[in-house]
C-alpha cells in the first residue's frame, strides 16, 4: 500500500513536469552565449599552453634518450607521446570558438556544444591512442629511470646535509 502511493507521487510528479514547458528569453540565451564565449577564451590559451609545454617537455625528453640510451621503447613511447600532443595542437588550431556580430546567439550555442561534444568523444579516442605510449614508456623502464633519478636527488640532499652539518661543526 505504502509502496502504491509512493509510485503514484512519481506518476504524478512525472506528468506534471510533462506539462511544464520551458521558456528561455531571447535575452536570457545571448547571456549564456556571451558567459559560454568569455569562458572559452582563457581555457583555450591554458589548453594551448599546456599542449606547447608538453610538446616541449616531450621533444626534450625524446633528445636525451636519443642522445644518451639507445632504450627504443622509450624513444617509441616518446615519439607517440609527442605526436599526440601534436596532434592536439592541431586541433587547437582553429581558436577559441566567438559570436558572429549579426549571428544569433542561439546558433552560436548549438555550435558550441557540438565542439563540446566532439571534444568529449575525441578525448574518448585520445584515451585508447594515449595508452600505447604508457605501455611503451612501463616496458622500456620509465618508472625504473624516474624512481633513479627521485633516489639520486635523495643521495645528492644527503651529501649536501653532510657539508652543511661539517660547516656548522668547523
Amino acid at each position: 500500500m505504502h509502496e502504491d502511493d509512493r509510485e503514484q507521487s512519481h506518476e504524478e510528479l512525472w506528468k506534471s513536469q510533462e506539462e511544464e514547458s520551458m521558456r528561455i528569453s531571447t535575452d536570457e540565451v545571448c547571456a549564456m552565449a556571451r558567459r559560454w564565449e568569455r569562458k572559452n577564451v582563457p581555457v583555450y590559451w591554458v589548453l594551448l599552453g599546456l599542449t606547447a609545454l608538453s610538446v616541449a617537455a616531450y621533444l626534450r625528453g625524446l633528445i636525451k634518450l636519443l642522445m644518451n640510451s639507445p632504450a627504443p621503447w622509450l624513444i617509441a613511447g616518446n615519439v607517440w607521446m609527442l605526436a599526440l600532443c601534436c596532434y592536439v595542437g592541431w586541433t587547437l588550431r582553429r581558436g577559441p570558438l566567438k559570436m558572429a556580430p549579426a549571428g544569433p546567439c542561439l546558433e552560436f550555442l548549438r555550435r558550441g556544444y557540438e565542439v563540446q561534444r566532439r571534444t568529449l568523444l575525441g578525448v574518448r579516442w585520445g584515451v585508447v591512442l594515449f595508452a600505447p605510449a604508457i605501455v611503451a614508456l612501463w616496458w622500456g623502464g620509465a618508472p625504473v629511470l624516474a624512481a633513479k633519478n627521485l633516489f639520486a636527488f635523495w643521495k645528492e640532499a644527503q651529501k649536501v646535509d653532510r657539508e652543511i652539518e661539517r660547516l656548522d661543526r668547523e
